[in-house]
């Protein structure tokens, strides 16, 4: 790494794409790995150039720098004669360019710097956290308008997100519910019963004996034998987690000894007894408490839990190198309870799961996720997710199996829900017809693995989304680029939940006045006011944050007087967080004195043409703070054609709709009804995935054998690898996997389609790593298409012509498929052998 100090100025030449510039802070520059970047001191390339005047050359770029500062500004970065970057003081964050609007130069600031000890988070830790606010030191990613490269170099600087245990991308169970050590067990039992997959189960508040719901005690009335639980979790291959809302020791910030010592031990005895993953749940009246304004106790608290769960495996396996892959999971920095509003810095991206916090069950809070997933993995949050099928409220059949189908195709399927809905999230608390659809739909992210999987390690080595927006894939494509509502798995695999618009908000010409806002001391609008305000919207969300000077954060209350007035009639929707009394016209409508999570609630219809007067008495305890106007203009869908019609865009390419065989041409959008077992599913064709077969498990999971399904097309190939690993440690960060590549495509000359198995690359240790392995190809025949014959290595073998089965379900192991002839045949392998079938056309 090159160093070059111009007066109180230091820039170092991390690599040809990546520059530091630091001014010197008490006449001194910072060498250490910090928090925002822990990796700076990995770089050790050599980057050629020169320094005459102040003005530093390198590659096509000209840095200017100001002789006798007194701080950066005046620093100044030119490609070609063309200014690209001029300094200016930023806060950390998290939140990263949209794809279609990735600059030519992006720049992260680490301020406030955090200097961590050796050791980390610990008592054994060697030397004190430094945190240094105010510091002028700021990188520069020089990624030429490249989404792709841009996350690239962040996250080789800022740190990989985790790549998770196996496990963890399996099925989960989860609910605020107060378990006996009995019901806990029958639940996993419900689950085989019913042959429904399951990996992971949570035990939320009430494992604890505390009735405020802190400390770390064992409720021995609920589990008598906490370890004989957890033993029989085990026993069953399904790992547990328990909540844990952490409470502040004595008012000291996160960095303290005592408290560092305190939660090292509470969280790590937990686990002796065989805990295997810690939920970080802020606490809605108070928070861990973090030494910066500027950095969010929510992140803290992720890297903590992360942190003493790693030295917890350290410990466990005798080895700082290869243990067990620390996961946990926390609330996902400013998305507040389904809101998103930013990512707010660029440390949270590296810790495993994150939940977008307590919403609701409706299709449009289901909208308002899908938006969420996308935004979140374009910023490095890849293991995002809901609490599936929503904390509150009550979805009837068909918005539970549309909330199902969601979770099982995105990062972390997590069914959740509070302990006053009618139904909780287990699909045979409804009907059999309900819990075949959701088994189908959970078996088929079993079958999946192999790819979720793959493309978790990509995260970790790239940044590449799990699940990732359309614009990743095709980022010319402007349509793509902007579209909220599908994602994609792979390469291959379109989705688009079946989920209603998040509800819009009033614009400013809706507000016939500005909102005035009157704020109080305490939740019952009494005394004097301490401050007022005059807003366009209403449109307050805080967290952490106050809305006004001289409001506390927490524990305040406000009066919201406005008019509103639309060109037609509409339904009023406020959420709030916590409780309000909303008078319309003079009428009261809502009256919700409860502390809880952002609640949506209907005001009723509004006439259109004409101003209402509406006033909103609000009041905020603890957590975050909200209180939003929303509306809904599709009142009536009677006379609509398409009421029940879903829209999809498909990029460029020929599309397959999995369920019912249609083949569409890309670069439009197009329109379908869904049935209750279908959802928007296509694959590209040319596509050719690796599927494991289903399991109860993915420890009773073999990918001994698995399915070639190919879907061939002679205007597309394809190509990827499969992604093996023990599944379970960090051995995968010291090289120990193995990547098979695979390939498809159509050879003109041959009349034939050929797949290729690459020899495997790469060794790991376990009982994963086969020496061997049975393969299925299922071909899916193309509309008018003949088989003449089917070679494996150059050796004909026999093959089974399979008709179609509009019944069965799409993407999987079994031989008929449903929107088309399959051809399938089956060979083995052993890994370090190449393959090539040759499937000839008459």
């Amino acid at each position: 790494m090159e160093n070059i100090i111009f007066g109180k100025i230091r820039v170092q030449l991390l690599s040809d794409e990546i520059v530091r510039i630091e001014y010197a802070r008490r006449g001194k520059f910072c060498d250490e790995n910090t928090f925002f970047a822990p990796n700076r001191t990995e770089f050790k390339g050599q980057v050629n150039y020169t320094l005459e005047n102040g003005v530093l050359c390198f590659g096509e770029y000209e840095l200017y720098l100001p002789e006798n500062s007194r701080s950066l500004t005046g620093v100044r970065l030119e490609k070609n004669g063309k200014t690209v970057y001029r300094y200016k003081r930023l806060k950390n964050s998290g939140e990263l360019p949209e794809l279609h609007k990735t600059p030519e130069v992006f720049a992260l600031s680490d301020t406030p710097r955090i200097i961590v000890p050796n050791g980390g988070y610990s008592k054994n830790r060697d030397g004190q956290y430094r945190v240094e606010e105010n510091v002028q030191d700021v990188y520069l990613f020089l990624c030429e308008r490249d989404a792709k490269k841009l996350r690239a170099l962040y996250v080789s600087l800022t740190g990989a997100p985790e790549f998770v245990r196996l496990a963890t991308l399996g099925s989960w169970n989860s609910k605020y519910y107060a378990y006996t050590e009995k019901e806990a067990k029958q639940v996993i039992l419900d689950f085989e019963k019913n042959g429904v997959p399951l990996d992971n189960i949570v035990i939320d508040t009430d494992w604890r004996s505390c009735e405020h719901g802190w400390g770390y005690d064992i409720n021995t009335k609920l589990f008598p034998n906490m370890k004989r639980f957890l033993d029989f979790a085990h026993a069953h291959n399904v790992e547990v987690m328990f909540n844990d809302h952490p409470e502040p020791q004595n008012g000291l910030n996160v960095f303290r000894t005592k408290e560092i010592a305190y939660r090292e031990r509470n969280l790590q005895s937990l686990m002796q007894k065989g805990l295997d993953t810690w939920w970080y749940d802020r606490n809605w009246m108070t928070s861990l408490i973090s030494p910066s304004k500027e950095i969010a106790h929510e992140t803290l608290g992720l890297y903590l839990f992360s942190d003493i769960t790693k030295h917890f495996y350290q410990k466990q396996a005798g080895n700082n190198e290869i243990y067990r892959r620390p996961v946990v999971m926390g609330n996902a920095v400013h998305i507040a309870n389904g809101n998103y509003a930013g990512i707010s810095d660029s440390a949270s991206h590296r810790y495993s799961i994150q939940w977008t916090g307590d919403i609701g069950s409706d299709l449009s809070v289901l909208g308002k996720e899908v938006e969420s997933l996308i935004k979140a993995g374009n910023n490095e949050i890849v293991y995002i997710n809901a609490d599936c099928g929503g904390h509150w409220g009550n979805p009837q059949k068909e918005e539970f199996i549309r909330w199902m189908q969601f979770g099982t195709l995105s990062p972390v399927f997590r069914p959740h829900c509070n302990n006053i809905v009618e139904r909780t999230r287990e699909p045979w608390v409804f009907d059999e017809e309900t819990l075949d659809i959701v088994r189908e739909y959970n078996k088929l992210r079993y079958r999946l693995l192999p790819l979720i999987y793959k493309s978790a390690h990509e995260a970790y080595e790239c940044g590449t989304p799990i699940f990732r927006s359309l614009g990743w894939n095709y980022p010319t494509d402007k349509r793509a680029a902007k579209c909220t509502t599908a994602y994609m798995l792979g390469d291959d695999i379109l989705i688009r939940p079946v989920s209603e618009e998040p509800y819009p908000k009033p614009e400013a010409k809706h507000y016939a006045k500005p909102v005035k806002a009157t704020y109080y001391n305490g939740m019952k609008l009494e005394g004097e006011p301490i401050a007022t305000g005059k807003y366009e919207k209403l449109d307050m969300m805080l967290d952490q944050a106050s809305p006004e000077k001289n409001v506390p954060m927490y524990n305040f209350s406000a009066r919201f007087e406005t008019e509103i007035r639309f060109d037609k009639d509409v339904e009023l929707i406020i959420a709030t967080d916590d409780g309000s009394t909303v008078y319309l016209d003079g009428k009261k409508v809502i009256e919700d004195e409860s502390l809880h999570s952002l609640v949506l609630s209907s005001l009723g219809v509004i006439e259109g043409g004409k101003s209402h007067k509406l006033v909103v008495e609000y009041f905020q305890a603890g957590g975050e703070a909200c209180c939003v106007l929303f509306y809904n203009d599709k009142l009536d869908n009677s006379n609509s054609t398409d009421a029940d019609e879903v829209k999809i865009y498909l990029p460029k390419g020929r599309w397959l709709d999995v369920f019912d065989g249609r083949i569409y041409q890309g670069g439009k959008t197009v329109s379908k009804q869904y049935g209750l077992r279908e959802m928007p599913l296509f694959v590209r064709l040319g596509a050719i995935l690796p599927l494991a077969y289903s399991a109860q498990t993915t420890k009773d999971q073999s990918w001994a054998r698995l399915v070639l399904d190919y879907y061939p097309d002679k205007g597309a190939s394809d190509s990827g690898y499969l992604y093996e690993d023990d599944g379970d440690t960090t051995a995968y960060k010291l090289g120990h996997y193995r990547k098979t590549p695979y390939s498809a495509c159509y050879n003109e000359s041959a009349n034939a389609f050929v797949v290729n198995i690459g020899k495997a690359e790469g060794s790991f240790e376990g009982e994963r790593c086969v020496d061997a392995r049975e393969y299925m190809l299922k071909c899916h025949v193309p509309s008018g298409a003949e088989i003449a014959c089917v070679s494996v290595n150059g050796r004909s073998v026999d093959f089974e012509v399979n008709a179609r089965n509009r019944a069965a379900f799409p993407i999987s192991t079994e031989k008929a498929s449903p929107d088309a002839r399959t051809v399938t045949c089956s060979f083995e392998s052993k890994t370090d052998e190449s393959v090539e079938i040759v499937i000839e056309l008459k």
